[in-house]
């Protein structure tokens, strides 16, 4: 088999495999080092980092070495964007969340959405004479120019959208089919107390949970496929090696099956008269016919 692996075609598959392998590697470094960062910067504690503008871009997505910290965002409330997300359980309390839009002025002169989780207040505050949460029972948001502090949150999974005002997860993708665009791709969890609202809890969505061991998974999926491909290549060559022996094994039998046929004589075919049997004068007595004799 080793001379089947050292033919032209298999040392140049076996360089690309190779380098598949070395790309695969490094991927799965990667994966490594970013689910470390994750574990290290939990055990360090939420940091500060400053505007949400030199943070993060707009529609770019919150990733795990950020999301959790805290940021300020500068900006105004358009009284007529914001909804509440209800069947929230915080505390050991039955809570809804009040979400609004800060349109917050980028660095170009344009202005982008930012979701701001303002905080959550207990159901009955919100609760009309229906038994539903009405969102004009939540506190307004505040008028003229704020600066909002709090934790910067990846949005949550989007589920049934918004109706009437209300939704079930904060998830910027049915916001912005509800305020419009640009907008953040998460939100801002207000950590103060404002506006007969508390403040925001740390967030326990699966992203903030699992990240790090997803990382890992995926780190772990980029070894498998380094070695798959070292194992595509010793399979490749076994099979032409195998492929070859079976060949070489029914040609051996063929030239087996073949021999005696070729040398044995054929019974059925008359021998030839030698030139000494022709040319014998007592076979020639013996086979002449006797004269008769006259009486």
């Amino acid at each position: 088999m080793l001379r089947t692996a050292l033919r032209p075609r298999y040392l140049g598959l076996l360089a690309l495999m190779v380098v598949a392998t070395l790309v695969c590697g490094l991927l799965a470094s990667w994966q490594w080092d970013r689910a470390h960062r994750a574990i290290t910067d939990r055990a360090d504690g939420p940091a500060e980092l400053g505007q949400i503008q030199d943070v993060l871009g707009v529609g770019d997505a919150v990733t795990n070495e950020i999301v959790g910290d805290f940021v300020t965002a500068t900006g105004q409330y358009a009284p007529d964007e914001q909804v509440l997300v209800p069947d929230r359980r915080i505390d050991g309390t039955d809570a809804v969340i009040v979400v609004a839009a800060l349109h917050v002025r980028l660095d170009d002169g344009t202005e982008a959405r930012l979701p701001v989780a303002r905080g959550w207040i207990e159901s009955d505050a919100v609760t009309g004479t229906d038994g539903e949460p009405d969102p004009a029972l939540a506190p307004p948001v505040p008028t003229g120019e704020v600066t909002v502090r709090g934790r910067l949150e990846a949005s949550e999974p989007a589920a049934d959208g918004v109706s009437g005002g209300l939704t079930d997860a904060i998830a910027t993708p049915l916001l912005v089919n509800e305020w419009g665009s640009p907008m953040y791709s998460g939100y801002l969890a207000q950590v103060s107390e404002a506006d007969a609202l508390h403040p925001m809890p740390a967030a326990e969505s699966a992203f903030s949970r699992g990240l790090d061991w997803q990382n890992l998974g995926y780190a772990a999926q980029w070894i498998l496929f380094g070695g798959f491909f070292l194992y595509l290549w010793w399979r490749s060559v076994r099979t032409a090696y195998l492929d070859e022996l079976a060949e070489r094994r029914e040609a051996m039998q063929d030239r087996l099956a073949r021999a005696p046929g070729e040398t044995a004589p054929d019974a059925s075919s008359p021998e030839p008269a030698t030139a000494a049997s022709a040319s014998s004068p007592t076979a020639t007595a013996q086979t002449s016919p006797t004269p008769d004799k006259d009486v």
